[in-house]
């Protein structure tokens, strides 16, 4: 264990008090062989980048041991910083009860990353202090803490020396040990040691990590369920749609439209069950997916309302299931939509994710992340064919309407007016926007943030996509490449035009004006002398 004496100690205690299995060193000398895990307590965040070289420093020694560090409650660094340290696992406030079994986890070769949003620690905040004391206090901590926010600001300059970075850093380092005693001699007691671990009497103050991913080995099956675990969280009955998009699916009423994209959660997870066997992973993957495409579109058709559920339809009971899978068009592509093997081919064959220029196991919490996104894109972007094919098929049975649409869509007129409504979109979608995405190399996803369906644009290549339009789409391509080449020239003209303005409006009318009011002037002066 790295940390500070006293918590070291504590912490320590408690720990090997609940379990005696648990042996822990506080001193690097005592150590004999390969430590289990190293556990780095920090209680204040300062730079990420001395974080990063620390424990690099502690992988070149000992690179056979997990690395969990714990983290305060109030930082100053987002989740996605954190989650680039290098290590097995980041904590952050946890209980001891929590601590151990993280430990636990990471000792058998999982991974643990339970973290909050980026928060501030205002220590002028403190209550129940009074009198003198509490003069003391405050004036004192307001001194402290605006000498830090001026260090923290010259640190953040990337401009500034290495030994003044030293010189700032050790400077830092004084004013917390003065805030500390400050707090000590003349603060409440609750305050005399911040420590990064909770303590059992508060464990139920955070139940939820924003970011909460535990993985417990990195065996397929234990990857996908903490996938499938992360985004059936995200699919809740309550979701609001915030992208101006995905009016096919939002035309379902609501009971409807969960159950669709819950459906097809659960047909994705039937997919990587079954391509998990030897047999399958022997075979082109991306063929197999192909073919199994439609065959999933028809189950989700079945399997989101009840199979038993009949309506009449010219006087004959029809089983709603069979009639939309019968009438569905369960081939439409959509080319928005990236390769289903991007997703499955990491999960089933453990390969790595490129990310931001660097290539990222598959048990990385950013890569866990990535996938997830993936599958959400997919999910919603699939539940926006489905759908499609569910309103054509309402405008061709009336009575499947109250069924599946929502109320105003029962009008006939509302119902037509929301399919041409989506028919206009689609074809502007792919005359218009398809092009200037593909020459501008961007894709859109569809993902969930705060219980809200966002839309998120990335950079990636796609020149292959982009010759495989055709003429009228290529045009629009055209367009926009010639408005990027003629743009400098035009651009160059109207800034000559607009100094040949000025120049003449200065030099040659402005002078003008200045002469006509100058001979004014004297004619007016000669005038009042003469009377």
């Amino acid at each position: 264990m790295i940390a500070p004496s006293l918590l070291g100690e504590s912490l320590a205690l408690q720990l090997t008090s609940q379990d005696d299995n648990l042996e822990i060193i506080l001193d690097k000398k005592d150590i004999n062989g390969l430590p289990k895990l190293i556990l780095f307590c920090l209680e204040e965040v300062e730079l990420s980048n001395s974080i990063k070289l620390e424990i690099h420093k502690l992988k070149e020694r000992w690179d056979q041991s997990p690395v969990l560090i714990v983290i305060p409650k109030s930082i100053k660094l987002s989740s996605d910083d954190l989650m680039t340290f290098g290590s097995e696992g980041v904590i952050q406030d946890p209980t001891v009860e929590l601590l151990r079994d993280t430990i636990n986890i990471l000792i058998g070769g999982g991974r643990v990353f339970k973290i909050n949003n980026e928060t501030n620690y205002n220590a002028d905040s403190i209550h129940n202090s009074y009198g003198l004391g509490h003069w003391l206090l405050t004036s004192g901590l307001s001194q402290i803490n605006k000498d830090l926010y001026t260090i923290d600001q010259m640190i953040d300059k990337k401009s500034i020396n290495t030994f003044y970075l030293f010189i700032l850093i050790g400077r830092r380092r004084e004013l917390l040990t003065a805030k500390r005693l400050i707090i000590w001699l003349w603060g409440p007691l609750e305050v005399l040691i911040e420590s990064p671990i909770k303590s059992n009497n508060n464990k139920n103050l955070i139940n939820k990590y924003n970011t909460d991913i535990t993985i417990k080995n990195t065996s397929t099956n234990e990857l996908w369920n903490v996938i499938y675990k992360r985004v059936k969280e995200r699919l809740q009955d309550d979701l609001t749609n915030s992208t101006d998009e995905l009016a096919a699916l939002y035309s379902l009423n609501k009971s409807k439209r969960c159950n669709l994209l819950k459906t097809l959660l659960k047909e994705f997870s039937t997919i990587i069950i079954k391509l998990d066997s030897k047999n399958n992973r022997e075979k082109g993957l991306e063929e197999i997916l192909q073919s199994i495409t439609p065959e999933l579109r028809a189950n989700t058709l079945r399997n989101f309302i009840d199979s038993y559920d009949r309506l009449k339809k010219n006087g004959v009971d029809v089983f709603i299931s069979d009639f939309l899978v019968h009438n569905a068009d369960l081939g439409i592509l959509d080319d928005e939509l990236p390769s289903i093997a991007l997703i499955i081919d990491p999960i089933l064959n453990n390969k790595p994710i490129l990310l931001d220029g660097d290539y990222l196991s598959i048990e990385d919490p950013r890569s866990i992340i990535q996938l997830e996104t993936f599958i959400l894109n997919w999910i919603f972007r699939t539940a926006e064919i489905v759908s499609e094919e569910i309103i054509s098929s309402c405008s061709e049975w009336p009575e499947l309407r109250k069924y599946f649409l929502n109320k105003e869509l029962v009008s006939t007129r509302e119902l037509e007016r929301k399919r041409n409504h989506i028919n206009t979109n689609n074809q502007l979608q792919n005359l218009f926007k398809k092009p200037v995405r593909l020459y501008e190399s961007k894709r859109l996803y569809y993902t969930v943030k705060n219980n809200k369906i966002e839309k998120i644009i990335t950079l990636e290549p796609r020149d292959d996509e982009l010759k495989k339009l055709d003429w009228a789409q290529r045009q629009i391509a055209f367009i926009i490449e010639l408005r990027d080449a003629l743009a400098p020239q035009v651009q160059a003209i109207i800034q000559y035009l607009g100094d040949l303005i000025v120049l003449i409006l200065t030099k040659v009318v402005g002078r003008s004006i200045g002469l006509i009011g100058r001979g004014i002037a004297q004619g007016m002066g000669r005038n009042l002398s003469k009377g």
